[in-house]
């Protein structure tokens, strides 16, 4: 079938010639449409169910809101885990599905199940879905300031109305923008603070005040009056449209004599309570998150923003700019372009390689069509497949570029050896000689690229993140193979009837190909002859790699570094928002002056999305560094964050030191943001607390370990107010109205809003300040009693001052604690494994208790079970693949030799690198089984061919014709293996943004084929052994 189809493609050459134009044309229209990221979105199938309770302890949230809804969402098809965050104020459930579950199916099952949550709730509370989009989501960042020389600059509170009601509603209306979220600087807020001795002075109940400034804050409608012909629509206008409206509202009457709200309150503007900030430099800041739509195309939607910032810009405030701080798309294209580079380069060597054997530019000029037109069919199956272009699916280019080369080397090679056998062919004698050579090695150019594409398959096996990241790496690099067969078995044989013409100089007159043989054949013969001392030469091999593997150490993937630093410390559970602001501003300040540090920009607590669940005892602070080339000379960016780690020696703060993109994907893929987690399960939270602290003071006697954060539950100081009911009763006071004045007008309540044009803002009515922050007032609080009597609160209720928690954490239902940990100067896998078995004999865990450990190890074991089959079940697939070419299980056993040699090759490089073992690196062997084999299959093919054509009856025949084989092929193999080895020398020395993540794939592939090169001799010496005891076994017979 491959014959006839490469017979086909030279005698319909023209065809052959436009059919490929037109892949041209639909490669270059494919890679302007694919969808680029820097890296694929290895986050959970999951969706976000946000409920906001204002003003309730996380203990009130866990109980009423979090535990019965996180119960409720259990039962819905698909689901794996449901974990719930309560926290002050809010509470945050993750619904992780099934990957095979539809992204938008899930959400509607979600809105189903939310339908009838109502009625599991507190009377009020009201839960919704999340944005359709993933934590990665969050492409663009930036701040709204004031122009240096602004003559009349906006505060923070007119800077966060410009973005709340002008730039946030511009933006959330651009394609693919699924939500802007806002935060730092002061959400306005219209405040009456009362004074509760005028209200007692006046006999007037709080909650008779209140309810006469929300019956006068009321537009309403009167339906139709017909006048003649018309009709006119009656309304009645109440809302508030100034401060004096609120302050004229008559509370009650008294004497004959009306007493209004400014006769007990003070009205006027304020801010309103939060829980986020945002800072630059270690100055208060306003800014907004943009966040891009599930499954949209990042880089598309960062240009849309822009042209929308672009556009809005025209309506800011005089004097009032906005300035990108974290986009996406640099880190995009600062990846791409590694990809990019490394490809253009590697093409170049490619050529370059190929020219200098061939020393015959047309030749080389045929050979190297193999490379855009195999990339190029590659990029037209990912975009009809929807496969993203980042730096993991174009890394599986990068490792297939020399392998990929080589198909169109031996078949270029074999035709331009049989024209220069026959310089004097014309015409059809010409075509059918290229007919001859071409179909000689078409069967064992698709042995050989079906070995490499077929070992590469078992990686489509991965699941999980490690699925996620490489299943697109193997999509490309097996859509990239077949191309590049393609383009070897029908355009390489149609156009060499065009391009090899005029005089071919014979190979043996080539000097490199003398070389080659001049160098390899007496190499080979002397091996031949010595073959007990040869073999020593592999074993040796073998025996180093099996050390080197020993050595290794072990990590899930290499460390994404963006050129850009996330610092991300933690404060105690009971730090104030004022405090936290204060350091927050202290840390940034610190950073900024830093000689190489260009800005800090750091957020405290959360933004306004139920994507960011962070507290205020958390800070999360982006590094941008100044340009690379202003950096001494030997400085890595790990030396930049060991100087400001030592700078920012904080008491009360634990640092954690990471990549922004590198920290969310952790999140979203172990739901924890430092590299180990240790989850603590049990039924009390003062046991876990103490469970948390004992394993983490064993954790940080393990060498290695750093940042070790053990999650403090509790230590969140509450005032709690034990109502005394019996106290109450004596006063015709039940308990709930006691709590509803403690919620008013201590914790102050939104009673309405006020309406400015299109804007809207909170009115909110509480004690003023001097009544309500000291102990000692709160006692003091007046509650109205049925009677006419005004009773103090301590009257009423035991107060005193109690610690619990800041936030409750669970997963299914079941409390959770966390102790958070990175590691430093040691692999990871080795550093868990010595930490699980020294916590197994210091730690007793009381009944209903357990340890899990999570994080990048979690992903890690995982990827090592699967890997674990995977690797085997590649190999197994590979001597299958050869057997069916050679037709021989003792000589595809001996090509299959080659295997643990390169192995072993790959092993070693490694370990002179420094690198450990990870998905990354083992996805590099797979690569390398695939192509480690390809040198043997043609030798033995030449070597099989040359028995049956001579039929050696002796060891002294034997020996010519594996000779004569080896030497025909030596140059075409030779140029095979080092195209290969020199295509990824760019990946070697490239330092730029994202080769940490390639250079491990790589290195494998490099090493392994550098002592493949030792085949050329196994598979002849083996062979040999075995042959020649048949012949002599057949002698005897």
């Amino acid at each position: 079938m491959i014959q006839r189809l490469i017979e086909f493609s030279i005698k319909n050459r023209i065809l052959v010639v436009l059919s490929f134009l037109i892949i041209a044309l639909l490669s270059i229209y494919s890679l302007k449409e694919s969808k680029k990221d820097a890296i694929p979105d290895i986050g959970e199938n999951q969706q976000i169910v946000f409920t906001d309770w204002p003003g309730r302890s996380p203990k009130d949230i866990e109980e009423q809101v979090t535990y019965p809804l996180s119960i409720h969402l259990q039962g819905i098809p698909g689901v794996m885990d449901v974990r719930g965050t309560s926290a002050f104020g809010f509470s945050v459930i993750y619904i992780v599905f099934k990957e095979k579950i539809d992204y938008y199916w899930s959400r509607s099952r979600v809105l189903e199940k939310l339908s009838n949550a109502g009625k599991l709730l507190p009377e009020g509370v009201l839960p919704s879905l999340g944005p359709d989009a993933t934590g990665l989501g969050q492409i663009f960042w930036y701040t709204i300031e004031n122009e240096e020389d602004a003559l009349h600059p906006k505060s923070l509170a007119e800077l966060r109305t410009i973005q709340d009601f002008f730039v946030k509603y511009h933006l959330q209306g651009v394609d693919g923008v699924s939500e802007v979220a806002s935060i730092g600087g002061f959400v306005k807020e219209y405040q009456i603070d009362v004074d509760p001795r005028k209200l007692f002075a006046f006999d007037v109940h709080f909650s008779t005040l209140i309810k006469a400034i929300k019956n006068s804050n009321l537009d309403v409608g009167a339906e139709v009056i017909e006048e003649g012909d018309r009709e006119l629509i009656v309304r009645g206008l109440g809302f508030f449209k100034k401060l004096s409206d609120i302050e004229n509202v008559v509370i009650a009457i008294k004497n004959n004599t009306p007493i209004r709200v400014k006769d007990v309150a003070t009205v006027g503007i304020g801010p309103a309570f939060r829980r986020g900030s945002l800072d630059k430099n270690g100055q208060e800041a306003v800014g907004g998150i943009v966040t891009m739509r599930f499954g949209e195309n990042p880089k598309d939607v960062i240009a849309n923003v822009k042209v929308s910032l672009e556009e809005l810009k025209k309506g800011l405030p005089k004097g009032v700019k906005i300035v990108p701080f974290y986009d996406r798309s640099e880190l995009i294209n600062k990846t791409l372009n590694t990809v990019y580079t490394a490809l253009s380069q590697e093409v170049i060597i490619t050529i370059l390689v190929i020219m200098a054997f061939l020393l015959h530019w047309q030749s080389g000029f045929l050979v190297s069509l193999t490379l855009p037109f195999g990339v190029g069919i590659s990029f037209i199956f990912m975009n009809l497949l929807g496969i993203d272009s980042n730096i993991m699916s174009l890394s599986g280019l990068v490792i297939a570029i020399g392998s990929m080369v080589d198909m169109g080397i031996i078949m270029t090679e074999n035709i331009y050896s049989r024209l220069a056998d026959f310089p004097n062919s014309r015409g059809k004698e010409r075509v059918g000689h290229i007919i001859d050579a071409a179909k000689e090695v078409g069967p064992a150019i698709l042995t050989a690229v079906m070995t490499t594409i077929v070992t590469f398959l078992p990686v489509f096996g991965l699941s999980g993140a490690e699925g996620k990241l490489f299943i697109p790496l193997a999509w490309a690099k097996t859509l990239a193979m077949f191309g590049s067969v393609l383009v070897a078995l029908i355009l390489v044989p149609a156009l060499s009837v065009f391009v090899l013409k005029g005089k071919i100089k014979p190979i043996k007159k080539n000097p490199i190909s003398k070389l080659i043989l001049k160098l390899y054949r007496p190499t080979l013969n002397w091996v031949l002859d010595n073959r007990k001392k040869f073999i020593l030469a592999p074993t040796f091999l073998l025996l180093i790699g099996i050390g080197a593997f020993f050595q290794l150490g072990k990590e899930f993937m290499p460390a994404l570094n963006e050129g850009e630093l996330l610092y991300m410390p933690v404060s105690v559970p009971s730090i104030s928002m004022s405090k936290a602001r204060e350091l927050l501003a202290y840390t940034d300040k610190v950073l900024k002056d830093h000689p190489l540090v260009k800005d800090a920009y750091g957020k405290l607590g959360r933004a306004d999305t139920s994507l960011d669940s962070a507290p205020i005892a958390m800070i999360e602070t982006i590094v941008k560094l100044v340009d690379r080339d202003k950096w001494p000379a030997g400085k890595s960016i790990y030396d930049i964050m060991s100087e400001l780690d030592g700078q920012l020696q904080v008491p009360g703060l634990v640092n954690s030191w990471s990549f922004p993109i590198q920290t969310r994907l952790a999140m979203l893929a172990t739901g924890i943001k430092t590299q180990v987690g240790i989850k603590i399960f049990g039924p009390d939270l003062n046991q876990l607390q103490k469970l948390s602290k004992e394993i983490g003071k064993e954790v940080e006697k393990i060498s290695g370990a750093y940042g070790v954060y053990a999650e403090q539950i509790t230590g969140k100081p509450y005032i709690e107010f034990e109502l005394d009911r019996i106290a109450a009763s004596r006063f015709g006071i039940n308990t709930g109205t006691i709590n509803n004045i403690l919620q008013t007008a201590v914790g102050g309540m939104p009673i309405g809003q006020f309406y400015e044009g299109r804007e809207r803002y909170p009115i909110r009515v509480r004690y003023k300040k001097e009544f309500r922050d000291r102990i000692d007032e709160l006692k003091r609080v007046l509650v109205p009693s049925p009677l006419g009597q005004h009773i103090p609160l301590e009257q009423l209720a035991t107060i005193r001052i109690v610690e619990g928690p800041s936030a409750i954490q669970s997963e299914n239902g079941m409390l959770r604690s966390l102790v958070l940990l990175n590691v430093e100067g040691r692999d990871l896998i080795g550093f868990v494994e010595e930490a699980k078995e020294h916590i197994d004999k210091t730690i007793k865990l009381p009944p209903g208790y357990s340890l899990k450990w999570a994080g990048q190890y979690e992903n890690q074991i995982r990827a090592n079970k699967r890997l674990a089959m995977v690797i085997p079940l590649a190999l197994f697939i590979n001597l299958i693949i050869i057997f069916l070419g050679i037709k021989s299980l003792r000589n595809s056993a001996i090509i299959f030799s080659a295997i643990p040699i390169a192995m072993a090759g790959g092993l070693i490089l490694l370990w002179v690198a420094g690198l450990n073992t990870s998905v990354a690196v083992w996805v590099g062997f797979i690569a390398l089984f695939g192509i480690a084999v390809d040198d043997g299959v043609v030798m033995m093919v030449y070597i099989q061919k040359a028995l049956r054509e001579k039929k050696p009856k002796d060891w002294v025949d034997l020996k010519h014709c594996i000779l004569e084989a080896g030497s025909r092929r030596i140059r075409p193999l030779i140029m095979t293996t080092t195209t290969t080895i020199f295509a990824l020398l760019p990946v070697l020395w490239s330092t730029t943004t994202g080769s940490e993540v390639i250079r491990p794939m790589a290195i494998p592939v490099i090493g392994g084929m550098l002592v493949e090169l030792i085949t050329l001799f196994v598979v002849p010496v083996t062979f040999s052994y075995f042959e020649e005891r048949k012949i002599k076994g057949e002698k005897h017979v």
